[in-house]
Order: C-alpha cells, then sequence, then structure tokens
C-alpha cells in the first residue's frame, strides 16, 4: 500500500474509535468483515492474529521508541519521512521550496501572479473532486499518484510553503500574528455571510 510519498508502508493502523465514530453503518460492517478475513486467513496460513504496539510520533517519549527501533533494526524511511512531519513551519517551507528547485521548477524565475494562480489551482482541483462525489477524507489512486481532497489541499499548502521560501516570507510568523489578532476579534466580525 502506499502512502502520500508515494513509499511504501508495511502496516495500517487505524483506531478502533475512528471506525464507530466516523463511518456510517455500512461501511463500519465492510471494515470490520474485512478484518475478520485478513484473520481468517492467517489464521488458515497457521500465522498468529496480528497484535502490535502503537504509538503516536508526537508522544513526548517517541524519541526513546524510536532509539529502541534503531537499536533492534526496526527503523526505516517510512517511520522517519512521518516523524519529519514535526518540523516547524519555517522547515517546511524551505524543504517545499528546495524541493522545487530540485525538480526544475525554478529555472526560470516565478512571478507573484503565477504562484498565486497556482495556489488556486489546487483549491480548483479540491472543488472538482468534491463535484465528482469525492469525501473529504478520502484518497484515490491514479497509477502511483495519490488525488482527493486532502492531496489537493496538501497541495495548496506545499504550494504557499513553496512560495514563501522563494520570497523570504516567515509564515510560520505570520500565522502566530494573525492567529493571535484573531483572537481578540468580536463574534463573526465583518458579517460576511460566506
Amino acid at each position: 500500500m502506499a502512502n502520500l510519498d508515494g513509499m511504501n508502508y508495511k502496516y495500517a493502523v487505524v483506531k478502533i474509535a475512528d471506525i464507530d465514530k466516523l463511518l456510517n453503518k455500512e461501511d463500519k460492517q465492510k471494515m470490520y468483515q474485512i478484518l475478520n478475513t485478513i484473520n481468517e486467513f492467517r489464521e488458515a496460513a497457521g500465522k498468529k492474529l496480528n497484535s502490535y504496539l502503537v504509538i503516536n510520533a508526537d508522544e513526548s517519549y517517541a524519541d526513546q521508541v524510536i532509539d529502541i527501533l534503531k537499536e533492534n533494526g526496526h527503523w526505516g524511511n517510512t517511520v522517519q519521512k512521518a516523524v519529519s512531519l514535526k518540523k516547524s513551519i519555517t522547515q517546511l517551507c524551505h524543504d517545499a521550496h528546495h524541493n522545487a528547485i530540485d525538480k526544475g521548477w525554478y529555472e526560470e524565475p516565478r512571478t507573484f501572479g503565477e504562484m498565486v494562480a497556482l495556489m488556486h489551482s489546487e483549491l480548483s482541483e479540491a472543488l472538482e473532486d468534491h463535484r465528482d462525489g469525492w469525501g473529504f477524507r478520502e484518497i484515490y489512486y491514479e497509477g502511483e499518484k495519490p488525488c482527493g481532497i486532502p492531496i489537493e489541499l496538501a497541495d495548496t499548502v506545499i504550494r504557499i510553503f513553496d512560495a514563501c521560501g522563494y520570497l523570504g516570507i516567515d509564515l510560520e510568523a505570520a500565522i502566530r500574528t494573525k492567529m493571535e489578532y484573531n483572537a481578540t476579534r468580536p463574534q463573526r466580525h465583518g458579517g460576511k455571510k460566506l
């Protein structure tokens, strides 16, 4: 199974509470049927039922667990990629911009208008997926390429990160400044309908 970066995961972890809370009755039944079928095939093949320890990468003790996994040869690129998402917004802007440079997108200078248009295009693709009936949390694949509303929103943020990296904008400071200001604003300020 491919993840969002096109890398391969060895395991899929789903919180039981999320299955029960987020899926409708029909999808919940399908999910539990799939899990039971997998367990039946494992038993038929003489394997034990799957039993794992799971921790979130943002837990305070995650680094200690990672060190133990490394010592025992159970630490790979897919986990490192997941933990790398703990980077600061400033670092993510840097990474997004340098990836765009590496992929040849800055062989010619980009205008601010072009960068904003590319951000808009990603949002338009998210709206198109919505119009096509894709769910807000659904990710589908066209070959190896992940698609769907979450992916298009991620692409929008990546485009913004890239632009900020290129223009030298401290997006992290700007976000903090604006969120602090927003906290002081009155209820439903501006009176806009949408």
